[in-house]
């Protein structure tokens, strides 16, 4: 049998054993479809985990593997921890502009994606319902050492756009190292 490491014997981690640090785009598209299952999961809690991750193009083991920290048996069924731990690269619209950063648990990755989502509604509206971006105002965001302010400023939002800035399609941040 193979020696762990005094800090594997420690965390309870397998020594080398990281989740969600994806090399090749491969494993990041596998990343993204393994938390959407988690989310998709999270927002139906009704809903099997082997349900949310078919509808996300992925297996339970594909889940299990990646993302074991953020599973849970409840009542001899496997089910989706109210908040992990697992790291992500999202991008997250500052008033200086898209920043890339790296969010150490599904809490933060909420407030960008609620960000984004305000973000979006103002901008379709053309500023005149920006209610839902206003519940950002003053509100920071601590990550990787850093603290980052969330834009709420109609203004600010349309020169960030105007300069090819916003996307709606993914909050994940570009692969990095690939």
């Amino acid at each position: 049998m193979a020696k762990r490491s005094a800090q594997s014997r420690k965390s309870g981690k397998s020594a080398g054993l990281s989740y969600l640090e994806p090399h090749t785009h491969n494993q990041h598209d596998t990343q993204r479809r393994v938390l959407d299952a988690l989310s998709e999961k999270r927002r139906n809690p009704k809903l099997s985990l082997s349900a949310a991750a078919k509808d996300t193009g992925t297996t339970v083991k594909t889940i299990r593997s990646y993302a074991g920290p953020a599973l849970e048996i409840r009542s001899g069924r496997i089910d989706v921890k109210a908040v992990d731990r697992i790291a992500r690269t999202l991008q997250i619209l500052t008033p200086s502009g898209l920043e890339t950063v790296t969010v150490r648990n599904s809490r933060d990755a909420t407030r960008i994606s609620r960000h984004h989502h305000a973000v979006r509604h103002a901008l379709l509206t053309f500023g005149t319902d920006t209610q839902a971006l206003e519940r950002f105002a003053g509100k920071t965001l601590r990550a990787g050492g850093k603290t980052y302010s969330f834009v709420t400023d109609y203004k600010t939002l349309v020169r960030i756009a105007r300069a090819g800035e916003v996307y709606f399609l993914d909050i994940y941040g570009p692969e990095s190292g690939v």
